[in-house]
């Protein structure tokens, strides 16, 4: 009998290993690190601290009562993993329900420094080189970027 017995668990290890091992408990790759570009004068960088990777210098033009204004999002911030539905990639933001949604930040705009809100999130798909969306809100005025690759 316990032949049969390692038999069977033999077999059920596997089938497991045959179907294979979902997105969410692969290791996914980091995003690359440097200058990432949104569109001419926008963007950002990902820089390496210890074992975490951050966002910063994060720049993009933001439609504010009729008019494009720069803003910068102050700080720096760390990537984290977002998982739903058994794919995972990086983001930034609060982490609901495997979203990235708006997390508090402080924002420099047209001279003045306001609270405000961001989130972003990678391709789930590459999440490596490509950025799938990022949004930026402050006192009524807000962006969306919807993809950005590195330098």
């Amino acid at each position: 009998m316990p032949k049969l017995k390692s038999t069977l668990v033999l077999a059920s290890l596997l089938a497991v290993l045959a179907v294979g091992v979902p997105l969410a408990a692969a290791k996914i790759p980091q995003p690359v690190l440097g200058a990432w570009k949104i569109a001419p004068g926008e963007g950002f960088t990902l820089k390496k601290s210890g074992s975490k990777v951050l966002l910063t210098n994060f720049k993009m033009n933001v439609s504010c009562e009729g008019k494009a204004v720069k803003a910068t999002l102050l700080g720096s911030h760390p990537l984290t993993v977002f998982t739903r539905g058994g794919y995972s990639t990086w983001g930034v933001g609060k982490n609901v329900a495997g979203e990235a949604e708006p997390m508090p930040v402080q924002v420099k705009a047209g001279g003045k420094t306001y609270k405000g809100e961001f989130n972003a999130i990678w391709n789930y798909e590459d999440p490596a080189h490509s950025l799938l969306d990022a949004r930026l809100a402050y006192n009524g005025c807000s962006a969306e970027a919807l993809g950005a690759k590195p330098k």
